[in-house]
C-alpha cells in the first residue's frame, strides 16, 4: 500500500461504495487542496470539525452523494479493527471528543483535533497538536493501522494519492481566510 516515498498511498478504486459503511475509515475530503478536510466514519456516521460547527451523525449515503455529485477528491483510510473496544463505543467516544470543540479555529482546533484525541485514546498514538495531517497518517502507516485505501473521484493516472505537505503557518492562515469567508457572508 505504501510507496518509497514519504506521504504517498496507493489506492484502489472500489466497484462499489458498500465497503464504507462498515469499519472505522478515515476520510479525507478536497484531498487535493492545502489542507485537505478530514473527519471519521465508523459503521456509516460520518462526523467531523468544521469551520462551521461539529458535523454528527452525516451518514456515508448523504456523504457519499455529496462526493460523488460535487466530484470531490477523496481518499478513504480503512483503520485495522481495535481489538479491545467496539466501534459503536469509540463512535460514542470519539462524538464526545468532537464536543470538546465548537468549530475550526485558528491557533485552537482543526479538523484534525478530535481525531487526534480519538487515537491517543484508541490506538496509543500521542497527540503531539503540532502534527499536521500528512504526518499523522505517515505514524498510523508505520504503526501499520491502515488497512486500505479507497480513492474516489481521484485525478491520478497511477493510482497514487501524494500528500501535498505545508506548514503550520500556512495551515493557520488558511483557517482566518475560510473563518473570514464564512462569517462575511
Amino acid at each position: 500500500m505504501i510507496l518509497d516515498a514519504k506521504y504517498q498511498y496507493t489506492f484502489r478504486i472500489p466497484e462499489n461504495t458498500s465497503g464504507l459503511h462498515k469499519g472505522t475509515w478515515l476520510v479525507i475530503l478536497h484531498a487535493g487542496r492545502i489542507p485537505p478536510h478530514v473527519g471519521l466514519m465508523i459503521n456509516g456516521n460520518y462526523n467531523s470539525l468544521t469551520i462551521k460547527e461539529r458535523e454528527l451523525n452525516v451518514k456515508a449515503e448523504a456523504l457519499l452523494k455529496i462526493i460523488t455529485q460535487k466530484k470531490i477528491e477523496t481518499i478513504c483510510f480503512k483503520l485495522v479493527k481495535q481489538p479491545v473496544f467496539s466501534e459503536d463505543y469509540q463512535l460514542e467516544v470519539f462524538q464526545e471528543q468532537l464536543h470538546q470543540f465548537t468549530s475550526v479555529k485558528q491557533n485552537e482546533a482543526t479538523c484534525l483535533s478530535p481525531i487526534k484525541l480519538f487515537f491517543e485514546e484508541f490506538y496509543a498514538i500521542k497527540n503531539n497538536k503540532e502534527t499536521l495531517l500528512f504526518d499523522f497518517i505517515e505514524s498510523l502507516s508505520e504503526n501499520e493501522y491502515i488497512s486500505d485505501c479507497v480513492g474516489l473521484n481521484m485525478k491520478t493516472e497511477d493510482s497514487v494519492y501524494r500528500f501535498k505537505t505545508y506548514t503550520s503557518d500556512q495551515l493557520q492562515n488558511r483557517i482566518t481566510e475560510e473563518r473570514e469567508t464564512y462569517f462575511k457572508s
